[in-house]
C-alpha cells in the first residue's frame, strides 16, 4: 500500500465461489457463507480472527450494516465441461 494510514473510504467486498461473501472495512470483517451461517470479527481487538462474535447480541448492530454492503444478486456458478 501507498498509504497503510488513508482512511478507509468503502469497505473490501470478495467472493468465493457460490453465495460466499466477505465485507472488510477498516475495523471489522464480516463473513457470510451460502448456508447462512456468519462470522464477523473485529480486528481493533482480534487482528488475527481467533474469535467469532457473530452470535454476540453486541454485534448485532455491526453486522446489520456490513450486510448492507453484500451483493444482492449472485451469478449461478460456470458447469464444468
Amino acid at each position: 500500500l501507498r498509504d497503510p494510514e488513508f482512511a478507509w473510504e468503502h469497505p473490501a467486498i470478495t467472493t468465493y465461489g457460490y453465495k460466499n461473501h466477505t465485507v472488510r472495512t477498516e475495523t471489522h470483517r464480516y463473513i457470510q457463507y451460502a448456508d447462512g451461517s456468519e462470522e464477523l470479527y473485529d480486528h481493533r481487538n482480534d487482528p488475527y480472527e481467533w474469535t467469532n462474535i457473530a452470535s454476540k447480541p453486541a454485534s448485532a448492530m455491526v453486522i446489520e450494516e456490513l450486510r448492507n454492503h453484500l451483493p444482492t444478486r449472485n451469478a449461478k456458478p460456470l458447469q464444468q465441461k
